[in-house]
Parts: C-alpha cells; structure tokens; sequence
C-alpha cells in the first residue's frame, strides 16, 4: 500500500519532468529561431573558414567605354562648435564645406555653436542640394533629413 507522501512525490516526479520537457522544447525552438536568424543576416556564412568562397574574385580591368566614377562621393564629417566649421577635422568656410561635401554630409552641431554659423551652413547646405544628417544640441527640430 502506498502512502499519501509516496504519491505526492510520485506526483511531484511527474510534474517535474514535464516542466524539464517543456523547457527543453522551448530552448530548442529559440535555439532554431536563433540559428533561422543567424542564417538570414550572415548569408553564406560566417567567414571563418580558410576558402576563398565559391567565386574566382579575380577580377580584372573592364572593357566598357563608360565614361562615369565608379562609386559615388563619399559623405563627409561636418562639425559646427563655437570655432566655426571643420570639415573631417580641418577648419573651413560654409562655402568650402559644401564643395568639399557634395556626396553628402553628417553634421555636429555642438552645444556652444554660433547660430548664425550653423544657419549660414544649414542655407547653402540646402541650396547645393546636399543631403544631410544633423545631430547635437544645437540642430534644430525637424531640420534631419536622414542618412
């Protein structure tokens, strides 16, 4: 005859168990989650492998008579405090950071910028068509136009 505390502990055996089971099932299913994710963001793998990939990549000079650059200007590093202007850390005029900036523009504006430096920057900025985005304490709201 079995005793009231060797059921409950039977019992207390079983629920343990399928507590241990539904964990176990719920880990697997983040761990193929997991790996399903990994797979989607790092494509072919995870470049830890000693090959050179399936491809040649010997590329070589092109035949085409295309008379374009081949990639587009790079973005530049604007930076508007209470010294004025620096492009990529060199001191310039509005007039030079727009020229130097044509590919586009990330722009600090420090907290002790001069207003008007930053307004004279924003205009011609805007007139040359340049795309900008625009951070710090001193950029106004809504004058982000995005990466």
């Amino acid at each position: 005859m079995t005793t009231p505390r060797e059921v409950e502990s039977a019992v207390a055996k079983v629920l343990a168990r399928q507590r241990r089971r539904r964990r176990l099932f719920v880990a697997a299913v983040i761990a193929v989650l997991i790996i399903a994710l990994l797979a989607i963001r790092c494509g072919g793998g995870f470049g830890l492998g000693g090959g050179d990939g399936l491809g040649g990549g010997r590329g070589g000079a092109g035949t085409g008579t295309g008379s374009g650059s081949a990639s587009a200007p790079a973005r530049c590093q604007l930076r508007v405090d209470a010294t004025g202007v620096t492009v990529d850390g060199k001191p310039a005029t509005p007039a030079a950071a727009v020229a130097a900036c044509r590919g586009g523009a990330d722009v600090v504006v420090t907290g002790d910028a001069r207003q008007g430096t930053w307004d004279e920057l924003a205009r011609a900025l805007a007139a040359a068509g340049v795309a900008t985005a625009v951070r710090g304490a001193g950029a106004p709201v809504g004058v982000d136009a995005g990466p």
